[in-house]
This record gives C-alpha cells, sequence and structure tokens, in this order.
C-alpha cells in the first residue's frame, strides 16, 4: 500500500464513520478478514464485523471519531483515535446508562491486495466501562463485569485455538491409492468434538484406518480423542493385527485411570489383495452395504481384562465400505424422528455407482437436511471406502 493509498483509505473511513455508515465503513475488508478486539472477541467475515459494527452504533448512536493519527509501513497500518458517544442503546448489553464515553482505540491492520484481512484492536475496554458507572459500587460491579468479560472472551478464544488443533489433526478429506479410494469427513457438534479418525500406511502395502467416538463432549472428550488417535497410529506399524492393537490401546486407556471417559472406535487394515480385516470395540457396526460388521469386543477404557476378536472378509470390486459415528445415525429430525440406518443405507445405495468423495458428501447433506429445524445434539464423523480393481 501507497501512502496515498493508506491516506485513501483513512479518509474513507471516517467519513463513513461519520455517517454511521457500517456498510461503507467495512467495505475495505476481505470477505473473509478477521478481526480481533477484546469487545467482541474474534470476528471472521466482513458481513458479521458489519453486524458487530451496528450494535456498536446502536450503543452508541451519536459515536464521533474526536482526532486520529496513524503509522503505516508497506501493507501494515498503526491507526490512533479516540471515540466520543453517549451510551444511549446500552453498552455491552447492559441497560443504558445515559453516560458519556471516551474511548481510546489502536487499530493494527493488516492489507493484502489493498484489503484488510486481519485487524485487531486494542484499547481501554475496563476505563469505558468505569465511565459508564455511577457510583463507587457500581463501580466495583462494573469491574467485576469487565473481569467475567475477559475471562468469557479468554475461554472462547482458547476453545477456538483448540478447535483449529483438533480440525490440523483431522487427515486428507480424500485419498486415491491404487486399489481403493476413500473420503472423510468429522463435523463436531460445539467447537470441539470427541470423535476421532486417521488413516495411514502400514508395511507391505497395507492400509490402516480408524474411526472412534470418545462418551462425552468438550474438552475432556476432545483431548482424550486427540490421545487415542495418537495411540493407534503408533502401535499399528509395531502391533499385528487390529485385534492386538484394539487391546493394546484399551490396556493403556484403563491404565490411565481416566474416570467415566470410555470410548467406542472401529479399526481396519485393508491389504493390498482387498482383504480387509478388523476390529470393532464396541462401535455402531460399519457397513460394507448389505453387511453389518460387529466383531470386536466392547468398549475400551472400562475393562483390563477382555479379549478382542477380528474378522477378515474379502472386498469385491465395487464393494462400498462405511464407517460413521452415532451422531449419524441418531441425528434428530424437528419431530425427534431418528436418521437411522435404514436412510444411511438407502442413501448410499442411491450413490452406490459414485465416487467415495460423492457417497460421503450426499451422506453427510441428507443428515443436515433430516435435521433441518433441530439442533445437531454430537458429532458427524464418517468415512466411505470404495474398492476397485
Amino acid at each position: 500500500m501507497t501512502s496515498e493509498e493508506i491516506a485513501s483509505f483513512v479518509s474513507r473511513y471516517n467519513e463513513a464513520y461519520g455517517r454511521h455508515d457500517a456498510v461503507a465503513l467495512t467495505a475495505d475488508y476481505a470477505s473473509d478478514c478477521v478481526v480481533e478486539s477484546p469487545m467482541f472477541g474474534k470476528i471472521i467475515g466482513r458481513a458479521a464485523i458489519v453486524k458487530a459494527q451496528i450494535a456498536f452504533f446502536a450503543a452508541f448512536p451519536d459515536a464521533t471519531l474526536l482526532h486520529e493519527d496513524y503509522f503505516s509501513t508497506g501493507d501494515r497500518l498503526l491507526y490512533a483515535t479516540t471515540v466520543w458517544g453517549t451510551d444511549a442503546g446500552g453498552f455491552l448489553g447492559h441497560p443504558p446508562t445515559g453516560r458519556q464515553v471516551r474511548l481510546f482505540l489502536v487499530r493494527l491492520i493488516t492489507f493484502s491486495e489493498r484489503q484488510i484481512v486481519h485487524e485487531r484492536r486494542v484499547y481501554d475496554l475496563n476505563g469505558a466501562l468505569l465511565q459508564l458507572a455511577t457510583d463507587v459500587g457500581v463501580a466495583a460491579d462494573t469491574a467485576a463485569r469487565y473481569r467475567s468479560l475477559l475471562e468469557r472472551a479468554r475461554q472462547e478464544h482458547e476453545l477456538q485455538v483448540a478447535a483449529e488443533i483438533q480440525r490440523a489433526l483431522l487427515p486428507e478429506g480424500q485419498l486415491e491409492r491404487e486399489g481403493f479410494e476413500l473420503a472423510v469427513s468429522s463435523r463436531p457438534c460445539r467447537a470441539i468434538g470427541g470423535d476421532f479418525l486417521d488413516y495411514f500406511d502400514l508395511p507391505a502395502g497395507a492400509f490402516g484406518f480408524v474411526l472412534g467416538d470418545v462418551a462425552g463432549k468438550g474438552p475432556p472428550a476432545a483431548l482424550l480423542a486427540a490421545r487415542l488417535q495418537g495411540m493407534v497410529a503408533s502401535y499399528a506399524d509395531s502391533v499385528v493385527t487390529p485385534a492386538a492393537t484394539v487391546s493394546r490401546v484399551n490396556r493403556e486407556l484403563v491404565r490411565r485411570s481416566v474416570d467415566s471417559r470410555f470410548a467406542t472406535l472401529l479399526y481396519g487394515v485393508l491389504a493390498s489383495d482387498g482383504r480387509l480385516t478388523y476390529c470393532n470395540a464396541g462401535h455402531n457396526p460399519p457397513f460394507i452395504v448389505g453387511r453389518r460388521l460387529e466383531t470386536g469386543g466392547l468398549i475400551i477404557g472400562a475393562f483390563k481384562s477382555i479379549t478382542f476378536t477380528e474378522e477378515t472378509v474379502q472386498l469385491d470390486p465395487g464393494d462400498v465400505l462405511v464407517v460413521f459415528s452415532d451422531g449419524v445415525t441418531e441425528a434428530l429430525s424437528a419431530d425427534a424422528c431418528e436418521f437411522g440406518e435404514e436412510r444411511l443405507l438407502a442413501c448410499v445405495d442411491a450413490h452406490r455407482g459414485a465416487s467415495a468423495a460423492v457417497v460421503l458428501d450426499s451422506l453427510i447433506d441428507a443428515v443436515q437436511k433430516f435435521s433441518i429445524g433441530a439442533e445437531q445434539s454430537d458429532d458427524l464423523t464418517a468415512l466411505v471406502l470404495r474398492y476397485r480393481t
């Protein structure tokens, strides 16, 4: 950005602010931009920024930029200003106080191709809240509310970071190899979920995959899911069979004595000649369309001295394997009906001649359409493997 372009941006911004035109105010933001501030947290996308700005103007209908100064270098801009306004609409969900507030604001802006792609806002929110207080008691209460807001913002930020890490742990959504193709998807019902999946190459041309579901939701379930995903991947190379791998994962989980934290999983190994050997540890039985894969044992993490078994089946060209978490079949409609296995099989059968990716997308789309009007109550995770010659 040249100095003339920066000056033009500042002029446009100030003019739009004077008109309280939230749309014009955000015209220079990229459609997928990110704005971080202690007032509204992390905002992603121009539309969300417009909404936040409208909320601010509603709280302070006479908001005015008193003065400003800025410094730029390359595609970075440091823009400092003081905002003045009267709390006539209620600030951060509190009743309006009618008090006047001056707020010093520093914006650290990053441009790319002349659009804002990232912005971090720094200001004295504590001072603004204290200005809204009418006496010492209210000031103390306001300060306490401020600390509560900061704590909530911190927790939300930590959840966002955890969600980003969990997404990074997921394998690529599609894979094609000689003899088969694979598609996977995992969509948590909250910021982070307790489902996990992974796939990896094994010795002698074999291919391993795992899909599991940890009991519970939220951060504890997500932490255990990440741990179990790592266990299976690390043991797969050194342990000969799926049943032995699952047995070792179970022993390690029981040894750590994680209270009330159990999991189900399906671990399978596909040989280069189409032989599929699997162990189902209490998980929803997957389907090779027309057949349920139930051999295995109980859930992992509950009992130390249990035996897991395995089964080997021969895949034929055109066979489609579908592995899924219970969030798929137990997804509810607006009238509280479950999606169920019959709808799953009908959806897969209707797209049986398509690629694994198309089958998977069609299944997830069918579940989401079925659930319109109902809240997603569990993670949606599925794996589709199509065997071919």
